[in-house]
């Protein structure tokens, strides 16, 4: 089986990333639907009502995708840590410093992976594994994130 060059790799696993994340644009999202962008056309408010009782909002889904990120950094970079999914999902309501300040969380939790990320200089199964990953979770919560939003404005009207 032929390999991919790393520098193919990598140039890609970015873009996805800059897609996911940052703007949106031409690979799966609208340009313009990234998570970052996502988030910020979202009110405290909104952010903080469930679609369906019992169903997690979308601040819950952001603190998840925060945390998420934080876990994936430290296993990126061989740093040991005690995971707890369960606690990922407790934020529900947030009030406006906290949506912002949850979102920021996200933010820069983002860059401190994409750091890490630009940094490897040997892409192992786990590594690659956990860069694809990054992707495919974040994707996965962002179509739930804009789904949630949805419901919760089509029964506010």
């Amino acid at each position: 089986m032929p390999q991919i060059p790393q520098q193919d790799f990598t140039t890609n696993l970015f873009k996805l990333l800059k897609e996911t994340f940052e703007e949106g644009g031409c690979f799966y999202l609208d340009k313009g639907a990234g998570l970052f962008q996502t988030l910020e056309a979202i009110t405290p408010e909104a952010a903080s009502r469930a679609p369906a009782p019992g169903a997690p909002t979308v601040a819950a889904h952001c603190a998840h995708v925060s945390y998420y990120v934080r876990v994936l950094h430290n296993f990126i970079v061989g740093q040991e840590q005690e995971v707890d999914w369960p606690s990922s999902w407790k934020v529900q309501y947030v009030g406006p410093g906290e949506w912002e300040a949850l979102k920021s969380e996200l933010r820069s939790g983002y860059e401190t992976l994409k750091e890490a990320l630009e940094s490897v200089q040997t892409w192992g199964d786990d590594r690659l594994g956990d860069s694809m990953a990054i992707v495919a979770h974040t994707a996965y919560h962002l179509g739930a994130i804009r789904q949630v939003v949805r419901m919760v404005r089509s029964r506010s009207v």
